[in-house]
């Protein structure tokens, strides 16, 4: 239990320290059922500071998937779920601390980035 309360604790902080996760715009990235991936993008209104979630149903980890993200660029991955797995989790499947949206557009998005999706897991990227 005192794994789920650093968790808990530790996602209030970045929707705290975050201001796109607390604003009113959202796109809702359209489902892909087959992979069990959700995804959304919020940001700050004149102010950008972009945010993008990525929530896998998925019981396999997914490497390689392409996300569309609204800039290019480096995002931070600024919040991993599989790392609460037995926290700290020695081996958490992630980004390394981030992505490159250098790819293809995808989603409605003029840009993408190949992603380490853990199993069920979220994700928090911010634009650099």
């Amino acid at each position: 239990m005192a794994d789920f309360l650093r968790y808990t604790r530790d996602l209030i902080h970045r929707r705290r320290a975050l201001p796109a996760l607390r604003a009113e715009p959202i796109v809702v990235y359209p489902s892909d059922p087959a992979n069990r991936v959700l995804a959304y993008q919020r940001w700050v209104p004149g102010a950008g500071r972009d945010v993008v979630v990525v929530i896998s149903l998925n019981e396999s980890t997914l490497t390689g998937y392409r996300l569309g993200f609204p800039r290019p660029g480096r995002w931070s991955e600024v919040f991993n779920s599989d790392y609460y797995d037995h926290f700290p989790n020695p081996w958490v499947a992630g980004n390394h601390g981030g992505g490159w949206a250098d790819g293809p557009g995808t989603h409605g998005f003029g840009h993408s980035a190949a992603l380490t999706i853990p199993a069920n897991s979220v994700l928090v990227f911010a634009a650099d």
